[in-house]
């Protein structure tokens, strides 16, 4: 009888007789390419709590945030922009 090594014993989602079971090559599941999504998705969400982090926080003490303004381009109107 065949001894499974120790560990998990994991299991096919779709069993291969089902309609909705699709062949990947072993060429389509790159480790590589699974890390460096991972790797990505990891830092987008750090990137997005931090921008929340920094919008909680206000720029200067006592200073009210201005309303963001909305501008359209090709009005006619000349555009000016606030200086530092």
């Amino acid at each position: 009888m065949h001894q499974h090594p120790p560990g998990r014993l994991t299991l096919p989602r779709v069993l291969l007789t089902d309609r909705a079971f699709v062949y990947t090559n072993s060429t389509a599941t790159d480790i590589r390419a699974t890390l460096q999504r991972a790797r990505h998705l990891q830092a987008q969400e750090a990137l997005q709590q931090r921008l929340t982090a920094a919008q909680a926080q206000p720029a200067l003490p006592g200073v009210p945030p201005a309303p963001p303004r909305r501008v359209r381009a090709g009005l006619g109107q000349p555009l000016v922009l606030p200086s530092l």
